[in-house]
């Protein structure tokens, strides 16, 4: 079982340096859970933390209900065509030179 004395300790710098990393969920169960102690116990690092949150939340409320006009998914399509053939190409020749 692991004590108080055996957590690892973040100071605010770097706890605001990994905020994004922990709204993202981009960052291990085990710091992701030193990040959230510490803004549980830390107003100031909490009050900046709220600010990122909110952000997020207002660029994603905005941003969802964009979509794509059909001419730019169709040249998207035709281009990750064109790179998956080509991966396709550099892995047969690769086979082949083994």
């Amino acid at each position: 079982m692991t004590s108080e004395a055996d957590k690892p300790h973040l100071d605010c710098r770097e706890v605001l340096e990994e905020v994004h990393l922990y709204l993202d969920e981009e960052c291990s169960d085990v710091r992701r859970g030193v990040i959230k102690d510490h803004l549980d116990e830390c107003s100031p690092c909490l009050s900046e933390y709220g600010i990122e949150q909110e952000v997020r939340t207002i660029v994603h409320r905005c941003c969802s209900k964009e979509v794509a006009p059909d001419d730019v998914k169709e040249r998207l399509r035709q281009k990750l065509h064109a790179i998956e053939q080509v991966s396709e190409l550099f892995s047969e020749v690769a086979e082949r030179d083994r």
